[in-house]
């Protein structure tokens, strides 16, 4: 049977937080019916070059998100030239496959393991592949971690000090899971909104014994479950975190989670089975705004998520964001009075970034803000290349954005130590601060004294 390499694309190291785990995934069902497979990590550091001239494989399937799809357009242009039959998956070839088939033989739409299998067995060479979502993914095996490198992933926390990790000490090994597909709910901003595929989740009994399993082959001390919400079902969730208990799993771990779906009992239940932070998307603190977006939640609940999570002693974590469909200054200066007034110190200032395939990004195009002309890896969120307001100008955006940050900023105070360690592990971003005097002001005002 083929050998075939799994390549995870990029060199930004913004976008290496977590393991590959959706390449883990299919390598380990790869693994599981006989066929020789290896990951090759761009993000991880590794040379894909180099990788791919010593391991020779006769298939390479990649993924990219939008903003790292161009990078791996180039790597497949180069697989393409060696020989190799080159097939790419992920969120943005599934939206945009004509694209992706000038850059690769095969696409493959929505979940990969069977169709890569298939693709494989059946011998595809060309096209289009889609397969019947997986109804019950405990029946996938865990991600192949031991194609990985983990050693990198472990600590990432060090690699990068400033990443969502705020709950994990320093040195600490932290590895990342995932425990669900899908979302029930379908924001205006996010992919889940095309996907047309139901929630689907890991068995309690499944989880722990891969975390057991974690535990034993890295010696992991902390966990974050990646999944958009892991508390959406609050009886798995209680008997996650009785096994956890029972089993005396020595971990603290951190998940994302939507303001309505916790409450007092499963904070406190969470808690007492190790977790020390949840990760919210607050997106605004406009209730106009958040009816905009599709949230269904609303200011108040956005509060009191995080009063419930100091009242038990979690850190609560969240994002906002600024320029929005219809947004205006007094919308954004909602969200300052939101940050100002709670007690949180750790939220994420991102500006409102369309993708394909979301309902964002359709109404992008009906308002023609859309430009004729931009790169995939300009759609940061915290650049502006494609506007998704059409009240407030591109300058003004950005300078709401620069604003809400620096409230931020007052209430998360820096050691010197910190400064310093940043400087030196981050120098580009470094000289494009030095560029902009008012994130220099901001950083030394959040000096201890």
């Amino acid at each position: 049977m083929a050998k075939v390499a799994l390549i995870n694309p990029g060199k930004d190291q913004r976008f290496a937080v977590q393991e590959p785990l959706n390449l883990g995934f299919i390598a380990s069902y790869l693994e599981k019916n006989g066929v020789e497979v290896r990951i090759i990590d761009e993000l991880a550091g590794q040379n894909v070059k180099k990788e791919l001239d010593q391991y020779r494989p006769e298939i390479v399937g990649l993924t990219a998100t939008t903003v790292l799809v161009s990078r791996a357009y180039r790597i497949a242009d180069m697989c393409r030239k060696k020989g190799i039959l080159t097939v790419m998956g992920g969120v943005h070839a599934s939206i945009l496959p004509e694209e992706a088939l000038r850059h690769v033989d095969i696409v493959v739409k929505g979940e990969g393991e069977q169709a890569m299998l298939d693709i494989i067995r059946d011998g595809i060479n060309s096209g289009i592949v889609s397969r019947p979502y997986i109804k019950n993914i405990d029946e996938m095996p865990p991600p192949a971690r031991h194609l990985m490198k983990m050693n990198f992933y472990l600590y990432t926390k060090d690699r990068l000090p400033e990443t969502y990790l705020y709950f994990v000490p320093p040195h600490t090994k932290t590895a990342s899971i995932l425990t669900s597909r899908g979302c029930p709910y379908s924001c205006m901003f996010c992919h889940n909104t095309w996907r047309g595929i139901p929630y689907r989740f890991n068995s309690p009994e499944r989880i722990i014994s891969e975390i057991k399993a974690l535990i034993k082959t890295y010696s992991i001390q902390a966990l974050f479950f990646i999944e958009d919400n892991f508390f959406v079902n609050k009886t798995r969730v209680k008997k996650i975190c009785e096994l956890m208990k029972k089993e005396d799993l020595c971990v603290i771990w951190g998940a994302n989670a939507r303001v309505d779906n916790i409450d007092l009992e499963m904070l406190q239940m969470a808690k007492e089975a190790g977790c020390r932070q949840v990760t919210f998307g607050f997106e605004s603190g406009s209730q106009r705004v958040l009816n905009i977006l599709n949230k269904r939640t609303t200011v108040e609940q956005n509060k009191r998520a995080i009063e419930l999570c100091n009242q038990v002693g979690i850190i609560p974590q969240g994002t906002v964001m600024i320029g929005n469909p219809t947004e205006t200054i007094e919308d954004v200066r909602a969200t300052q009075k939101f940050i100002r007034e709670t007690n949180i110190k750790s939220v994420g200032v991102c500006i409102t970034t369309p993708y394909p395939g979301t309902k964002l990004w359709q109404w992008c195009e009906e308002h023609k803000l859309i430009p004729r002309s931009f790169e995939w890896s300009d759609l940061d969120y915290h650049e502006l290349a494609i506007p998704a307001c059409d009240t407030m100008s591109p300058k003004q955006i950005k300078r709401l954005k620069i604003e809400t940050s620096n409230i931020v900023a007052k209430k998360t105070p820096l050691n010197f130590s910190e400064v310093v360690s940043k400087i030196i592990k981050n120098p580009k971003e470094t000289i494009k601060t030095i560029k902009n005097p008012s994130i220099i002001w901001a950083t030394i005002k959040r000096l201890k004294r």
